[in-house]
């Protein structure tokens, strides 16, 4: 991931503070996908690409989308990393690829959530990839057309808004544009088994009514079905309640404290700790007084945990199921 967590959410400017303090985009989410192949993304019978490779270079520019060309067998020669460049790991990528990606060291395209800019298109350019993969990615029709004109590109299905495109849509799209449609099915049968193990593993939380939540200026960002994240935790069999959905035009509603209260009705409360915000939020008499608070039904999930939500694809979602089995141990 719709994620961040959807293919989505993950990452507009509006999110800065959801993905990572000072960082320009977040993911949402949730996290990407069953889709149809889009713009001019290479046919069938294309080959197979490894990293460096004459015929087959290929560049990532979806939030995520080398998480998934990783597990494809595929290392793209540049990749766009989710956060800034003085956030970013070295290497580009989360602690869920990094032993996909082994030593190799793709070229960083930073601030492509700002959109495909001149810098970012003379970046891809320079890379003289054979393949671009932009499906977790908002290109317009002006960037569309400067990126095919480097070479043949993938993007978002159709009829699916930026940031949030389902995840097995992503997988989807991406396994036919790189020829590796058998893996991508295999990938998506392995990835949903992951989710559920943890529903059979926990049936006393199925149903349960729950929020997503991140701290931000003083208000609590509660992330809806249309983010990564909250896909994720309705994949684990959670519920996100209507009531805290908004009206479809965001990935997530926010709330000032004197609203808090509309979140006394969950089961469970999550709250997404992006580098120590949480701590703020703890010491507000608000947020002490919710009654899943008193009654210790909050799970804190640190940055790397709501990152992958935030992302989700094939390698962050059993990654993160994996970490959330921790929040839910049973006795």
């Amino acid at each position: 991931m719709k994620a961040a967590l959807s293919g989505k959410c993950l990452l507009r400017g509006e999110c800065m503070h959801f993905f990572g303090k000072r960082t320009k985009a977040i993911v949402a989410s949730l996290i990407a996908t069953s889709l149809v192949l889009v713009g001019c993304s290479r046919g069938e019978g294309e080959k197979e690409s490894t990293q460096g490779t004459k015929e087959n270079r290929v560049v990532s520019l979806g939030l995520g989308d080398v998480d998934t060309l990783l597990a494809l067998g595929i290392t793209p020669v540049a990749i766009a990393p989710w956060e800034s460049q003085d956030l970013s790991s070295k290497s580009g990528v989360g602690p869920w690829s990094q032993p996909k990606l082994g030593n190799s060291n793709p070229e960083k395209i930073f601030d492509t959530a700002q959109g495909i800019t001149a810098q970012v298109i003379e970046k891809v350019t320079a890379a003289n990839p054979s393949q671009i993969i932009a499906v977790n990615q908002a290109v317009d029709a002006q960037a569309k057309e400067s990126l095919e004109k480097i070479a043949p590109t993938t993007l978002k299905p159709e009829g699916f808004k930026d940031w949030q495109i389902p995840w097995d849509k992503q997988v989807e799209t991406i396994a036919k544009a790189v020829g590796k449609q058998a893996e991508g099915e295999q990938l998506i049968e392995e990835t949903k088994g992951s989710l559920e193990k943890f529903k059979q593993d926990h049936p006393e939380l199925q149903g349960k009514r729950v929020a997503v939540v991140s701290p931000f200026d003083g208000k609590i960002g509660v992330f809806t079905s249309g983010d990564g994240r909250g896909q994720f935790v309705e994949n684990l069999g959670f519920t996100i309640p209507k009531e805290l959905q908004g009206d479809g035009s965001s990935f997530y509603v926010a709330y000032a404290p004197e609203n808090y209260s509309k979140l006394n009705d969950v089961d469970y409360l999550f709250v997404l700790d992006y580098h120590g915000d949480t701590e703020v939020l703890k010491k507000d008499k608000a947020f002490q007084n919710l009654v899943p608070v008193k009654d210790g039904r909050v799970r804190y999930l640190d940055t790397n945990l709501g990152n992958a939500m935030s992302l989700p694809n094939p390698v962050t979602i059993p990654w993160a199921v994996q970490q959330f089995e921790g929040k839910f141990q049973k006795n």
